[in-house]
């Protein structure tokens, strides 16, 4: 019923202008122009578009320097086949309430596009910034706070009040209270093992608390992934075969 993915740098691109149909000539031959408008969207109202809103909360949050990263990650969500029709937008409207309060609300939110225009059954695409805490450096957090109520201090001064080395106040006094990050990109430690475990059944959960009659399992074994597309369970597969190793590595830590 559900998979998800990651996205490097230049995926993100192909894939936010997928789901907002920006692509002029699509490879995906099965999409059908003329059933487009019957798409809608759940993406939060902003003054920009998803690749903007992106960059601006990439901005937000601390990342790791590395050539490998993953900026974002998508589920796709599809309506289960034996839905009736006029549950369908109360079910990806819940899908969607569901995984916002899941990955830190709607700030992590990039976007959240609901395709009628293929075949198959409806599917929604949730793309979200994988993001995770992060402790940052309390020697920069002191000198940051502390030059920002003295600044006529030079680092020597601050260095004697703080009980910190010149250094340290030297490296850190141009930085200021947004260069704090509490925050991380990381995929990786979001969509961990677990996770990937729970999220179907941690979903229903929450469709049967809404009262929708929406059985994400129904007539398919876990081990055949739930009412997955063909093409969802090979990039669940896919993914699961990436990162196996990574993520066992990362629970045994």
């Amino acid at each position: 019923m559900g998979a998800v993915k990651k996205f490097g740098k230049k995926a993100v691109v192909n894939q936010l202008r997928h789901v907002t149909r920006e692509i002029k000539y699509p490879k995906n031959i099965d999409i059908d122009k003329e059933r487009t408008h019957l798409n809608y969207s759940f993406t939060p109202e902003r003054n920009i578009p998803p690749q903007k809103y992106l960059k601006e909360r990439l901005s937000q949050i601390h990342i790791h320097k590395k050539q490998d990263i993953n900026y974002m990650s998508g589920w796709v969500i599809t309506k289960p086949k034996e839905l009736a029709a006029i549950y369908e937008k109360d079910f990806f409207a819940a899908c969607y309430e569901f995984m916002s309060e899941r990955y830190g609300g709607e700030k992590n939110v990039i976007s959240a596009e609901v395709h009628k225009d293929e075949s198959g059954e409806p599917h929604m695409h949730f793309c979200f910034v994988p993001v995770a805490e992060y402790i940052p450096n309390e020697n920069m957090i002191k000198v940051v706070r502390f030059l920002k109520e003295n600044p006529e201090l030079n680092n020597t001064q601050a260095a004697e009040e703080l009980g910190i080395d010149r250094k340290t106040v030297r490296r850190y006094r141009n930085m200021r209270e947004s260069d704090i990050k509490t925050e991380r990109l990381s995929a990786r430690e979001v969509l961990n093992k677990e996770e990937l475990q729970t999220f179907h059944k941690d979903l229903q959960k929450f469709l049967d608390k809404k009262g929708i009659p929406a059985n994400i399992n129904s007539g398919i074994t876990k081990e055949q992934g739930g009412n997955m597309t063909v093409e969802q369970l090979k990039m669940q597969r896919e993914y699961l075969r990436e990162h196996s190793k990574e993520i066992y590595r990362e629970l045994e830590i």
